[in-house]
């Protein structure tokens, strides 16, 4: 069974429903941690971005790999 068919699960809360992309305290606060250790994460390579310039926004996609691993 292919990734299209499968019933899409509702991994983040429903808060997050509308975003496609977030900011580091964002995801500190999905995580229940601090932007400091999402930062630490990035450095670290534990967490795929995309930096546009100083801006660091991470996709949706990745954090709810992360979740539902």
């Amino acid at each position: 069974m292919n990734a299209a068919a499968l019933p899409h699960r509702q991994v983040l809360p429903r808060k997050w429903s509308d975003r496609s992309v977030f900011d580091v305290p964002e995801v500190a606060e999905i995580f229940e941690t601090t932007p400091w250790a999402i930062y630490e994460a990035i450095k670290r390579g534990e967490l795929r971005v995309v930096r546009i310039g100083r801006l660091i926004k991470i996709p949706r996609h990745v954090i709810e790999e992360m979740l539902a691993a």
